[in-house]
């Protein structure tokens, strides 16, 4: 039997799903359900560069993982659903209690439960999918994969807030961290890239959500985001690091708490800076000399400079490569410069031709002579997930 593996990314009206070949993980598939509750929409791509676009009824997360298992059946990617043995689930929020991937047993699932209070908008649809996927396809080993546990391991003076520690430790709060997926992969890469056993990087995963880490000997220090993926960084929709007395202030204002927490997650940020949460459009005016433009540039490039000074500080400049990743971090040379321009402490020096040059995995864009190397590299955080999902089948057989 030819067996597969599939790895689930769960929102509130989406589900991003890739199919991978379980013995060598090569992706033989990956798609799209979105516009989940409304009019639902099914994108999916395979094969030599075959796809398929529908327009198809999802009123719910049950009609749209029944839709993707229809046309993976329809289009022959599987031929019996007991060819997949096994379900990955990114999934935002665990807890401190949960160190790693693991198979999802009542327990998990209830600690899932337990954290939606922290992470409603992640929490609730993925383990909505996960139920859906175990009744569904039974026989399937179903994993979770955590975006907080590879930031476990970051110091007390790290993940510790300064508030009453009773409140602390009555409402479990702390950093926790993001991400983490994509910053397990970057690790293992530039481990592969630098030849190193254990690095010390400065990574920023640059996307919609962003997010920056540093990694001292292979595991977390220090992270952007908290108790929520809500602080950090300027993002897509969400504001990053504001003063906490705005959302008192506004609440005091006869604003509700669902209003307030729908301007700072999804009415924030770039989009409220320039009308846009997409970077592209952001150079496009940028470039056309927009003044809303040249102001949100400046300040994403100055907390990107700011976390990163702050970074190379904690790690006592010992760092053996700056990492950039994700849509933004992958992609947008011309942000990346922007935010190097910025740092004037650490003396950076960016090779400008490498800037132009498409890449696979990798590419180093600094010049010999830069306080460190500069890397861009592509993540995939779905491919670590399908590891985890391998090595949870493998220590079942024992």
């Amino acid at each position: 039997m030819n067996k597969k593996i599939v790895v689930i990314n769960a929102g509130s009206s989406s589900i991003k799903f890739k199919i991978f070949q379980q013995d060598n993980l090569r992706v033989i598939a990956s798609g799209l359900c979105e516009r989940i509750f409304l009019d639902g929409h099914f994108t999916m791509k395979f094969g030599n560069d075959q796809v398929v676009d529908l327009n198809v009824s999802m009123p719910n997360h049950t009609k749209a993982i029944e839709c993707v298992l229809e046309q993976l059946k329809n289009n022959k990617i599987i031929i019996d659903f007991n060819e997949i043995v096994g379900v990955g689930h990114r999934t935002v929020l665990g807890g401190a209690e949960i160190k790693e991937s693991v198979e999802t047993t009542q327990w998990v699932k209830d600690k899932i439960r337990e954290n939606i209070k922290l992470a409603p908008l992640h929490n609730e649809p993925e383990l909505t999918v996960i139920e859906i996927f175990e009744k569904l396809l039974p026989h399937a080993i179903s994993v979770a994969s955590f975006d907080n546990t590879f930031h476990l391991t970051m110091p007390k003076h790290n993940y510790l807030y300064p508030i009453d520690q009773k409140v602390t430790n009555d409402y479990a709060i702390r950093r926790y961290g993001f991400h983490g997926n994509s910053y397990r992969f970057i690790t293992l890469q530039m481990q592969k890239i630098l030849k190193r056993d254990k690095v010390n990087l400065i990574v920023c995963h640059l996307g919609n959500g962003a997010s920056i880490t540093a990694i001292k000997q292979n595991h977390s220090y220090a992270t952007s985001m908290g108790l929520t993926p809500l602080e950090g960084l300027i993002m897509g929709t969400r504001s990053g690091d504001i003063d906490p007395s705005i959302p008192i202030y506004l609440a005091r204002q006869k604003i509700s708490i669902d209003t307030i927490d729908d301007i700072l997650n999804k009415k924030s940020g770039v989009q409220a800076l320039c009308g846009s949460s997409d970077m592209r459009d952001v150079q496009n005016k940028y470039d056309a000399h927009d003044e809303n433009a040249i102001l949100t540039i400046t300040m994403y490039a100055n907390q990107v400079a700011r976390y990163i000074i702050d970074y190379a500080n904690q790690l006592n400049n010992q760092v053996d490569a700056l990492v950039f990743t994700a849509g933004i971090g992958e992609n947008s040379m011309f942000t990346i410069k922007q935010i190097i321009n910025k740092i004037h402490l650490i003396k950076f020096h960016l090779d400008e031709p490498s800037l132009a040059n498409k890449y696979h995995e990798y590419k180093l864009i600094s010049t010999s002579d830069s306080a460190y190397p500069i890397y861009c590299v592509r993540t995939d955080e779905e491919l670590m997930i399908a590891q985890d999902v391998n090595k949870t089948i493998e220590n079942k057989k024992g």
